[in-house]
C-alpha cells in the first residue's frame, strides 16, 4: 500500500480500518507498484527519468538482445524503485501457447512482513507482440 493511501486512510475518521495492517497488504502493494512501474517506459516520469523499463522496439530485429535488455531493465528498475522486494531474480521463460509470441519472464523475490517474517513473491511479466507488458501474480 502506498504511503499516500495509508495517510489518506489514517486521516479518514470514518475509516474502521485505521490501525489494521495485514501482511498481505505489503505483497499486494508491491505487485500493484510493479504493475505500474513495468508498464511505464523509461523517460515517462518527469521527476525520475530512469523510472520504468527501456523501450526495446528498436531491438526487435535481434530477439536475443531484446530479451537481455528487457531482463536487465526489469531487474534494475525493481532494485532501484521497489526496495521492499529483496533478492530479486528475473528469468526468461518460453511462451508455450501455440500462436502466441512475445517475451515472458518469471520474477521472484521476498518481502519482509510487518511482523518480521519473510514472504516469497513470484509472478510473471509478459511483453506481448503489441509491446504491452502484463504482470500476473503466481
Amino acid at each position: 500500500m502506498s504511503l499516500l493511501v495509508r495517510l489518506q486512510r489514517a486521516a479518514d475518521p470514518t475509516n474502521v480500518e485505521r490501525h489494521t495492517w495485514k501482511a498481505e497488504d505489503t505483497g499486494t502493494s508491491v505487485v500493484n507498484h510493479l504493475r505500474r512501474m513495468l508498464t511505464t517506459k523509461t523517460g515517462g516520469s518527469a521527476t525520475c527519468p530512469d523510472y520504468g523499463v527501456p523501450d526495446i522496439s528498436h531491438l526487435l530485429h535481434d530477439m536475443g538482445e531484446a530479451m537481455a535488455a528487457v531482463q536487465r531493465g526489469v531487474k534494475q528498475s525493481i532494485q532501484l524503485y521497489e526496495p521492499r522486494l529483496k533478492n530479486v531474480q528475473v528469468r526468461p521463460m518460453k511462451i508455450e501457447v501455440a500462436g502466441q509470441s512475445g517475451m515472458l519472464f518469471e520474477i521472484t523475490g521476498h518481502i519482509m512482513t510487518p511482523d518480521g517474517k519473510r514472504q516469497a513473491l513470484r509472478f510473471t511479466t509478459t511483453l506481448d507482440e503489441k509491446m504491452q507488458i502484463h504482470v500476473d501474480e503466481l
